[in-house]
């Protein structure tokens, strides 16, 4: 029998066709006895059994493109969900470190801090607020002023009887001159005192055996040194630092004593530094 839809040959019998699968209930064409397919009734040789066309199979590249772009898509904004996770910590971790800035005993020990600081400011931009004597010793304020002429506008006081001497400056004004064996020196600004002796060195002591027999117990701020022929012998009695430097020769002792107020250590200083050097027994 065929196909009365697509004329193909199909077996007797057949509910549908094998080809087409159109129904053949009814629409199917007997198959003569002897006869082939261009005999069968109905069909003329102008219209040959057609072959159904095959099917192409559907094409999976849109499917794959498809979750190949979703994937793509998918991606990419986890991407910049994790981007916009790190910048958000950073950004986070940032202002934490900005905002957090210790807990509330170091805020209060800051603050405190910087309360501290304004208050020495203001004590040292204040001439009514003057700095304690005692903070003065620490601090070295020096009440001589700016100028340091008095370390080079000098004069050279000699003694004959004891052949010593010593650069004295010239602001500092002679008030006695003891026995002849030295002098004593005063500056009306600041009071500091400079005081001159010698003697004839008798027992021939040199300048260690004199440092090992000097008193220096109880001596607050005591300071030492010593050389071949010299010593120094330095305190503090309350606002008064005195510094002696005595020189031992076979015939000759002489000291320089020093007195000025704690206010004055940087004038001091630079007295010690720069005219004691000048300081000789001949």
């Amino acid at each position: 029998m065929f196909c009365q839809k697509c004329g193909q040959q199909v077996p007797d019998g057949s509910m549908f066709c094998t080809h087409c699968g159109a129904s053949l209930a009814g629409g199917s064409v007997p198959t003569p006895t002897g006869a082939g397919p261009s005999s069968a009734p109905g069909l003329t040789q102008s219209m040959p059994p057609v072959a159904p066309a095959p099917q192409k199979p559907k094409s999976k590249a849109p499917i794959v493109i498809a979750v190949a772009c979703a994937a793509v898509v998918l991606l990419g904004g986890g991407t910049v969900f994790a981007f916009a996770m790190l910048n958000g910590s950073k950004s986070s971790d940032t202002q934490i470190s900005v905002i957090d800035t210790g807990s509330s005993d170091e805020k209060d020990s800051s603050a405190k801090k910087k309360r501290d600081k304004s208050k020495a400011k203001e004590s040292s931009s204040s001439d009514d607020e003057a700095v304690s004597e005692d903070e003065s010793a620490y601090y070295g304020s020096d009440d001589s002023g700016d100028s340091d002429d008095y370390l080079t506008d000098v004069q050279t006081y000699t003694n004959d009887l004891h052949p010593y001497s010593i650069s004295i400056p010239n602001r500092f004004e002679m008030e006695d001159t003891p026995s002849g064996s030295g002098a004593r020196y005063k500056d009306p600004e600041t009071g500091f005192v400079i005081n001159l002796f010698g003697y004839v060195n008798i027992n021939e002591e040199t300048a260690h055996e004199m440092f090992v027999d000097a008193d220096t117990s109880g001596k607050a701020d005591l300071y030492t040194a010593g050389g071949d022929n010299w010593y120094v012998v330095s305190w503090r009695e309350d606002d008064t630092i005195i510094y002696e430097k005595t020189i031992a020769t076979d015939s000759t002792i002489a000291t320089v004593h020093l007195e000025y107020s704690t206010a004055n250590r940087d004038m001091g200083s630079k007295i010690i530094d720069t005219l004691l050097p000048t300081f000789q027994v001949d």
